[in-house]
């Protein structure tokens, strides 16, 4: 029976993490990689909100800013084609 609960938690989790990546996803980009701002400038966005920027890539159509304020990991999630933050993850 406590399997079959955490089987079930488990199932859960998976769903919540792949909900919430897809209303990223929905808040990101709808134009071409071409026409995105450059990844420095969510970089220097974060920056300017205060945040140390230890790296940053493009994880699906969102510029994933990883950065540590007040000596917390945040990973911030920045539409590329406005810089609009569209989400902020604790780590």
């Amino acid at each position: 029976m406590m399997l079959r609960a955490a089987l079930i938690a488990s199932a859960c989790l998976v769903a919540l993490g792949s909900a919430q990546a897809s209303t990223r996803a929905e808040a990101c980009a709808k134009k071409p990689q071409s026409e995105w701002m450059k990844i420095e400038a969510a970089e220097a966005k974060a920056k300017e909100a205060g945040y140390g920027v230890s790296k940053s890539k493009v994880s699906g159509a969102c510029f994933e800013v990883y950065a540590t304020k007040d000596s917390k990991r945040f990973e911030l999630f920045y539409n590329p084609e406005n810089l609009q933050l569209v989400e902020t993850v604790a780590k």
